[in-house]
């Protein structure tokens, strides 16, 4: 990612290699802006237009962001589940779906071409939806209406 991917008016970034090479926009909350702003503070101005650098303030590899992760997460004690870009992508899906969010949507965020994978998160959090659907169930919801 590059510095000029971040559109912080629209609370986009823009994906350039993303699924199948399409390029696309994802949008980004008001916290996550904040936390760039206040990164690109730190990081201050560079040479280079990448987002991410190393302290010698050279574009970080991805490979060098997956292992950091997996520090971070070995450091915390994180146990049981794997600590990667890939989970954070599994855990904003689920987060997404599990708070109301539409599949179709969910489908344009990821870059997935079809729904068959957002079908596929839907099947794998599943029990979770059952839980939501009994906290939030219309029809028995509408008893404390009536």
């Amino acid at each position: 990612m590059k510095t000029g991917d971040i559109f912080f008016r629209e609370q986009e970034i823009r994906i350039t290699k993303g699924k199948g090479g399409r390029a696309r926009r994802v949008p980004f909350q008001q916290t996550c802006a904040k936390i760039i702003r206040r990164y690109l503070d730190i990081r201050g101005k560079l040479e280079t237009d990448a987002l991410f650098v190393n302290m010698n303030n050279e574009q970080i590899s991805t490979r060098a962001l997956q292992e950091k992760m997996q520090a971070y997460g070995l450091a915390a004690n994180i146990s049981g589940v794997r600590v990667s870009p890939h989970t954070f992508r599994h855990t904003m899906a689920k987060l997404y779906i599990l708070n109301g969010g539409d599949p179709f949507t969910l489908q344009r965020i990821l870059g997935h071409a079809t729904l068959d994978m957002v079908d596929y998160y839907v099947e794998l959090f599943s029990s979770d939806i059952k839980q939501q659907h009994k906290k939030f169930r219309p029809v028995e919801n509408m008893k404390r209406i009536i």
